[in-house]
C-alpha cells in the first residue's frame, strides 16, 4: 500500500476494536496494530518484521498470493471466539488483513434459537444449557414446567439454584460427562445425562443436560411417539440447513496446519478427495493427526451435515465388535436391551464412518465389514431384516496394510476396498520446517486453557526442538509444550529449556557442521538403497523390507530421485 499510512488506519481501525496486519510480497509483516496482536494471543507484541505464518498459522495467505483475488470472509476460531478474517491484495504484492469479531446477526440467533426451543419442545426431553461459569443461557419449556416457571424466568440464573439435583457445575469443572445419574424430582423419576460442550480446539465453552422421564413416554404412547418423531424428521432437515448457512466450509481445514511442500500436496489432495464418494486410507505414524484429517474430509465433503461415527477398532472387544458396528436385536444375547439397539452403520446413514486402527479389525470381523461395504447392507446381530444404507468409509492405520496380509492378518480384498484413495501424512521428523507453525498454534490453544500469556520458545528451545527425531509427532510436541506449561514460574513467558521434559531436555543439539535434515535424508537414502538390493528391485518387498506403507516408499524414491534401474 505505497503512499499510505498504515500506522494512522492501523489506529483508526483499532478504535472499532478490529485488527489490522499488512504484509509484503514475502509475506513479512510491515505493520500491525494492537487488536490484531491481541486477537493472535500475543497481546503487547510488536508483530513487525515477523513472518505471518510464525504468528497466524492458520492464515490462508498463500491462497490470495496464488489468485491474486480478495479473500473475504474467512473465519479464524481461538478459544471461544470467532472472528472474520478478509484480505485484500493491494495490487502491489501486499496483502492487508483485517480481524473482526464475528457475531451472528440478533434476529439470525433469535430465530435459530426459537427453531431449536420448538424443536426440543416436540419431544419429552428436558433440556438445559449453560455457560462455562454455570449460568443458564438456554432451557426449554417442558423442563421449566417442572420447575413450575417460564423459560424465561430462569436465563441468567446459576444453574445450582435452579436445579440443586444437576451435576453440571461437576462436568464444568472436570471437562467429562456424566451419564446415566437417576434422580427423583416433582414425583418423577429423571434419568440425566450431561455433557460438557467445547469448540473445536477443545476449549471448554459450557455443558448442556439432558433428562428423561420414562413416565412421559409411557404416557405419551406408541403411536404418539412415532407421530411427534416424524414431525422432528422434517424439523431437523430445516434446522441443518440453517446451521450450515452459519458455517463456513473453509472451517474444515483450519486445524491441518503446515507449510511444508509435503503438508502443502497433503492438503490439495485431501481437498479434491473430499468431494467425492470413494473411500479413503489415511495411514500415518501414531500422533500425526489422522483423526483430524478424517475430520476435515468429512466436514467440507457433500455428506458434511450428515453424522460423522468414529469407531476405534482396538478399543472394543472382539466379542462386542460386530453388534456395535452392526447393532443388535432385542434377545439377540444374555443382556440386550429391550427393543435392541442400532449400531454405527445405522447411525452414520447418510454420512461417513471413521475406521480408526483399522489393522487392529480381528480376522474374523473382516468378511463382515467387507460385504457391508460390498452391498451397502447387513443384518443385526439376532436379526433377519436386511437394513441398507449410505455410508462412506474413511479409515486409518499406523500399521502397513499389506505387511498384514503378507502374515495372514488382513484381508487384500477389504484392503482394496477401504484403499480407494490412499493419503499418507507425513511423519514430523520429515517436516521439520512445521515445527514452529504447530508450536505457535500449540501455544495459544494451551495460552486459553491456562490463562497465561507465554509468547513463545527461546532459542535454544527451538534449536532442540528442530533437532528432535519426535517419535510421538505432533501429538509428543503438545504434550511437550503442556507440560512445559505446568513448570513456568509466575509471569515467565518465554518457554526454556529448563521447563521440557527430562528426556526431552537432555537431548543434544546440532553438531557443528552437521544438518539433521542432511543425516536423516542420507540414511534413508541407504536404508532405500539396501532393501531395494535385498528385495531384487520389488518395491512392495523392499516396502515390507523398511517397514512402511508403499505409498510412503514411492514418495521417498521420488524425493531422493532414486533409480532402481
Amino acid at each position: 500500500m505505497p503512499g499510505i499510512d498504515l500506522e494512522f488506519w492501523g489506529r483508526v481501525l483499532a478504535t472499532g476494536g478490529e485488527g489490522m496486519i499488512y504484509v509484503d510480497a514475502g509475506g513479512r509483516i510491515m505493520a500491525a496494530n494492537a487488536p490484531a496482536a491481541a486477537i493472535l494471543g500475543l497481546a503487547g507484541q510488536d508483530l513487525k518484521g515477523r513472518r505471518l505464518t510464525e504468528v497466524f498459522p492458520e492464515t490462508r495467505l498463500a491462497e490470495v498470493f496464488t489468485g491474486g483475488r480478495p479473500l473475504m470472509d474467512t473465519l479464524f476460531a481461538t478459544g471461544a471466539k470467532n472472528y472474520r478474517v478478509d484480505y485484500f491484495p493491494d495490487g502491489q504484492g501486499g496483502v492487508a488483513l483485517l480481524f473482526k469479531a464475528r457475531e451472528p446477526d440478533a434476529a439470525q440467533l433469535q430465530t435459530i434459537n426459537g427453531l431449536y426451543a420448538s424443536l426440543l419442545d416436540d419431544f419429552p426431553l428436558y433440556l438445559v444449557v449453560v455457560n462455562s461459569q454455570g449460568i443458564i443461557v438456554s432451557i426449554n419449556q417442558i423442563y421449566a414446567g417442572l420447575l413450575g416457571q417460564r423459560a424465561e424466568t430462569f436465563i441468567g440464573r446459576e444453574v445450582r439454584s435452579v436445579l440443586p439435583f444437576s451435576r453440571l457445575p461437576e462436568v464444568l469443572a472436570t471437562g467429562k460427562p456424566v451419564v446415566g445419574h437417576e434422580v427423583q424430582y416433582a414425583g418423577k423419576k429423571l434419568l440425566l445425562s450431561e455433557m460438557p460442550v467445547k469448540d473445536v480446539g477443545g476449549n471448554l465453552l459450557g455443558a448442556a443436560g439432558k433428562a428423561l422421564a420414562l413416565e412421559d413416554l409411557a404416557a405419551s404412547g406408541l403411536t404418539d411417539i412415532s407421530r411427534r418423531l416424524q414431525v422432528l424428521e422434517n424439523k431437523i432437515i430445516f434446522y441443518r440447513q440453517e446451521l450450515r448457512s452459519l458455517q463456513g466450509e473453509q472451517d474444515a481445514w483450519q486445524g491441518i496446519l503446515g507449510n511444508s511442500p509435503a503438508m502443502v500436496r497433503l492438503k490439495h489432495l485431501a481437498a479434491r478427495v473430499a468431494g467425492g464418494e470413494a473411500n479413503v486410507l489415511i495411514t500415518g505414524e501414531s500422533g500425526t493427526g489422522k483423526e483430524l484429517l478424517a475430520q476435515a474430509l468429512h466436514r467440507s465433503s457433500p455428506r458434511g451435515h450428515e453424522p460423522l461415527i468414529k469407531i476405534n477398532c482396538a478399543a472394543i472387544p472382539e466379542n462386542l465388535l460386530e453388534a456395535e458396528l452392526f447393532g443388535y436385536e432385542e434377545g439377540a444375547f444374555t443382556g440386550a436391551a429391550r427393543g435392541g439397539k442400532p449400531g454405527k452403520f445405522e447411525l452414520a446413514d447418510g454420512g461417513t464412518i471413521f475406521l480408526d486402527e483399522i489393522g487392529d479389525l480381528p480376522l474374523s470381523m473382516q468378511p463382515k465389514l467387507l460385504r457391508a461395504l460390498q452391498e451397502r447392507s447387513f443384518e443385526r446381530v439376532g436379526g433377519r431384516k436386511t437394513i441398507k444404507v449410505d455410508v462412506r468409509i474413511i479409515a486409518a492405520t499406523n500399521q502397513d496394510l499389506l505387511a498384514l496380509e503378507a502374515a495372514g492378518k488382513f484381508r487384500r480384498d477389504l484392503y482394496y476396498r477401504l484403499a480407494v484413495v490412499t493419503l499418507t501424512i507425513p511423519p514430523l521428523r520429515e517436516r521439520p520446517e512445521d515445527i514452529a507453525v504447530l508450536a505457535v498454534a500449540i501455544i495459544r490453544r494451551l495460552n486459553s486453557r491456562y490463562g497465561l500469556a507465554v509468547k513463545g520458545l527461546a532459542p535454544e528451545v527451538q534449536e532442540l526442538f528442530y533437532c528432535y527425531t519426535w517419535p510421538g509427532n505432533v501429538r509428543e510436541l503438545e504434550n511437550v509444550l503442556e507440560h512445559a506449561f505446568n513448570f513456568l514460574e509466575p509471569g515467565e513467558e518465554i518457554i526454556r529449556r529448563e521447563h521440557l521434559p527430562a528426556t526431552l531436555s537432555q537431548v543434544p543439539g546440532r553438531e557443528p557442521g552437521l544438518e539433521l535434515k542432511e543425516a536423516v535424508a542420507a540414511a534413508e537414502i541407504e536404508a532405500i538403497q539396501r532393501a531395494l538390493a535385498a528385495a531384487g528391485g520389488n518395491k512392495q518387498e523392499a516396502a515390507r523390507i523398511l517397514g512402511i506403507h508403499p505409498s510412503g516408499l514411492y514418495q521417498k524414491l521420488k524425493r531422493y530421485n532414486i533409480d532402481i534401474n
